[in-house]
């Protein structure tokens, strides 16, 4: 897992904010050894500035795909913590509209965010693991969210400048913040509503009981795929990726 912070609407020089920022993310360095970035952004709207950070632990697109990224214009940035499973099928729905600049398979979320004009219900459209948190320097607006049960980690925090912050891990936000607490699993957090807002809301979320019989082919099947789109990677790990999808899911599913 990567590690990020961002620290948004903080009143410090750009210079303090900067090493204070780098200073801070290195406590999330044990999180992604491969690369450490920064973006430092002034906010047209109200002057303030927007540091975002990244830790990574490169697993796909590991040349192009450091971290933070950015859109076209450059005046979104985003730092991201998880996997997208179904990047390849967003990208060919964002294609006609936007050019990507890496084969991350975070990407997608830039440009989600971008068009999304306050409508955060494409949020649902990410099947995978996730925390990022994106930030628009010519709007003013922002975006944080974390996945349905929480596989990724986040936290939120109050900056004694009325900055607020977001990290993977709270220690590099506790000594700068006036509170913190943990962001909850399957809910954003934005400049519209400066709020928590539940964006996961499955049908059997609030006691729901199904009634189908259970389909033990499909439950195979979604359990085959489960596991193969978990395999999505750029670098070896254990065996060669055949290898282990032939055998992985034939011997747990003969169970």
């Amino acid at each position: 897992m990567c590690g990020i912070l961002a620290i948004l609407g903080s009143k410090e020089p750009e210079g303090d904010l900067r090493k204070k920022a780098l200073r801070l993310s290195k406590k999330l360095r044990h999180r992604g050894p491969d690369w450490n970035g920064i973006c430092v952004q002034q906010v047209k709207t109200n002057g303030t500035l927007n540091a975002l950070c990244h830790e990574r632990l490169a697993i796909v697109d590991p040349e192009s795909g450091a971290q933070p990224l950015h859109n076209e214009s450059g005046t979104i940035a985003m730092t991201v913590n998880g996997e997208i499973y179904n990047h390849v099928a967003l990208r060919k729905e964002l294609a006609p509209k936007h050019k990507f600049a890496t084969g991350s398979d975070c990407e997608p979320i830039v440009y989600m965010f971008e068009d999304c004009e306050d409508d955060f219900s494409f949020i649902n459209k990410l099947d995978g693991i996730f925390s990022f948190v994106a930030a628009d320097s010519q709007k003013g607006t922002y975006l944080a969210a974390r996945d349905p049960i929480g596989v990724t980690s986040l936290y939120i925090g109050w900056g004694r400048d009325g900055s607020l912050w977001f990290a993977s891990e709270y220690k590099a936000l506790a000594a700068e913040c006036e509170r913190f607490e943990e962001f909850p699993p399957g809910h954003y957090w934005s400049s519209k509503y400066n709020e928590f807002r539940r964006w996961y809301n499955p049908p059997w979320f609030d006691d729901h009981i199904p009634t189908t019989p259970a389909d033990l082919n499909a439950i195979r099947t979604t359990l085959e795929n489960a596991c193969v789109k978990r395999l999505m990677t750029d670098v070896p790990y254990g065996k060669s990726l055949d290898t282990f999808q032939k055998k992985f899911c034939i011997n747990l599913l003969s169970i």
